[in-house]
């Protein structure tokens, strides 16, 4: 057990210290960067080889626009140890354009997961995919919330626009 919680610490910390390195559109394979997404948790369940979770996210737009409100709801497969009772999510929204509509980010995503909790918790999400699978959710996600555990597992992430916030 104690060595599955080291591997996922030093996967967690691998793959989120890409994540603190600031990034240009020429780094990013000429994409753009639209804005920030912010989610946090409103409900989760977890049966070891399966968890769910559910978070409220607002995008903010890199651009003065009105911020839009998601709902995210992520399905992990692997294993999951950990009992979190809050967590937040933070990415860097990245696109080959930027976008004019409402609800670009929605749609489908899929990629890795690294967390370990030890009081507060550290983790660390790589999804892509999006409505026309342009949306890149970069480099990873840096995730912060209270629990105790590890996890490792991949991830099915679904987001549906809501609405515009305030």
């Amino acid at each position: 057990m104690k060595s599955a919680i080291a591997s996922a610490l030093l996967l967690a910390i691998a793959t989120a210290a890409p994540a603190f390195a600031q990034t240009s559109a020429e780094e990013n394979d000429g994409r753009f960067q639209l804005g920030y997404l912010v989610c946090e948790m409103t409900d989760g369940s977890n049966l070891i080889l399966v968890s769910e979770q559910t978070f409220d996210c607002v995008f903010d737009a890199a651009e003065d626009a009105k911020d839009e409100t998601y709902e995210l709801t992520i399905t992990k497969y692997g294993l999951d140890l950990s009992a979190t009772e809050t967590e937040e999510l933070r990415w860097a929204v990245l696109a080959p354009s930027s976008f004019d509509r409402h609800g670009v980010l929605a749609g489908e995503y899929v990629g890795a997961s690294a967390d370990i909790a030890l009081g507060y918790s550290l983790g660390a999400k790589a999804l892509v995919g999006g409505g026309d699978e342009s949306i890149a959710l970069q480099p990873v996600s840096v995730t912060k919330g209270e629990g105790l555990g590890a996890a490792l597992g991949v991830e099915r992430a679904t987001l549906t626009y809501t609405g515009l916030g305030n």
